[in-house]
């Protein structure tokens, strides 16, 4: 259809538009970016959505449940995150839904788990990362950018302090790739706070 394009992104037209694929999907959850791209005829919607916090904000947002594959999605990459980060010698402990962050490594270091497929904007391939808040609630973001198949592309560790932004929209030559795996932030925070003991 293809309808979607040209419109204003604001919180009202996201919320319409989800409603209106919802009704043309008759579910009663959250739709996938799949599920809009097939109704809407493009992917602008689900760009806004990730640009506006993402998906999971707007389904606690608006009530809806998330499609299981999606969830599935983002909790099997905290347990890979958190997996790894054992790995590496730590303690990880998995927090519930209602901290603001999804792990918390040697009862200090706090991690927000982000995972973002790749998808096609005007002729380029983009990650767009819902950060959700402009201040961060947690010492490191560690994001998963997988590849438009849902491969493993690269691995963001970025200090909380260096984000200032509600989404992060990142394209192959990103300036955030001097962040790809950068694990010595897990070092240097696990000093810090092993100095303030």
């Amino acid at each position: 259809m293809g309808y979607t394009v040209g419109i204003r992104w604001n919180d009202e037209e996201i919320k319409k538009q989800i409603f209106i694929t919802m009704d043309a999907l008759n579910i009663k959850r959250m739709p996938s970016a799949s599920e809009i791209k097939i109704v809407q005829g493009n992917g602008t919607l689900s760009n806004a959505i990730r640009r506006n916090g993402g998906f999971y904000k707007w389904s606690d947002n608006l009530g809806l449940e998330v499609e299981n594959c999606e969830t599935q999605t983002g909790k099997g990459y905290e347990m890979i995150a958190a997996n790894m980060i054992e790995n590496k010698g730590y303690k990880v402990a998995r927090m519930t839904t209602k901290y603001p962050f999804d792990l918390l490594v040697n009862d200090n270091i706090s991690i927000d788990v982000k995972v973002a497929k790749q998808y096609e904007n005007r002729g380029s391939l983009m990650h767009t990362v819902g950060i959700n808040k402009k201040y961060a609630t947690c010492d490191l973001y560690l994001i998963f950018l997988l590849d438009i198949s849902g491969n493993l592309e690269r691995t963001l560790i970025i200090p909380g302090n260096e984000l200032k932004h509600t989404s992060l929209n990142l394209g192959k030559d990103s300036i955030y790739n001097k962040y790809i795996d950068r694990w010595d932030y897990l070092d240097k925070f696990n000093n810090f706070y092993a100095q303030l003991a």
